[in-house]
């Protein structure tokens, strides 16, 4: 194969990776984005009431009721382990993350046609995304210890994912200046 052929083949699989793990990063951040709108201070959940498990309901779910009161204690845990200034924080995080990952979703196209895409606007997105994991990192440090032990691994997986990414894409735009462009 002739480099600029492998150059392709590189750059279209690294923009295939690429749009997986934005696809999976929307998601994750629309779901974070929806959890925080929804589970607000002042809900029966913090104000200890019990849960209402319904048994006609926990059929229809096909849940037990020992789920039911499991699924309340998490809503539980993220209402006690959360700061006054949490919730804001990660509503805003959140919908910041999801414009990341529609512009790295973009970039990624990009590399997957084998446009040649902007190597200046990916290494920015992927920056922004790596970011964008240190700031959830160090919010997430300074929650409870529930909270922090549901959310720190999930974080650092992100960070070391976007890292990867930004440094596949700062290592090709190299390579690209090398061969003359």
């Amino acid at each position: 194969m002739k480099a600029d052929q492998t150059e392709v083949v590189g750059t279209a699989w690294l923009g295939a990776v690429a749009v997986l793990f934005a696809l999976l990063l929307l998601a994750s951040q629309a779901n974070e984005l929806l959890k925080q709108v929804v589970i607000s201070p002042g809900s029966s959940a913090e104000l200890g009431i019990a849960a209402n498990c319904r048994a006609d309901e926990l059929e229809e779910e096909g849940l037990s009721l020992q789920e039911c009161q499991l699924m309340v204690s998490n809503v539980q845990i993220t209402l006690a382990s959360s700061p006054s200034w949490f919730r804001s924080f990660q509503i805003a995080w959140s919908a910041t993350g999801i414009a990341a990952a529609i512009l790295c979703l973009l970039v990624s196209f990009g590399f997957i046609n084998g446009n040649r895409p902007n190597h200046k606007l990916a290494i920015a997105s992927f920056a922004l995304l790596v970011l964008l994991d240190v700031l959830g990192f160090f919010a997430a440090v300074n929650t409870g210890p529930l909270l922090r032990a549901l959310s720190l691994w999930p974080l650092l997986l992100w960070f070391f994912i976007h890292l990867c990414l930004l440094i596949a894409v700062v290592n090709g735009g190299q390579k690209r200046q090398g061969l003359g462009e």
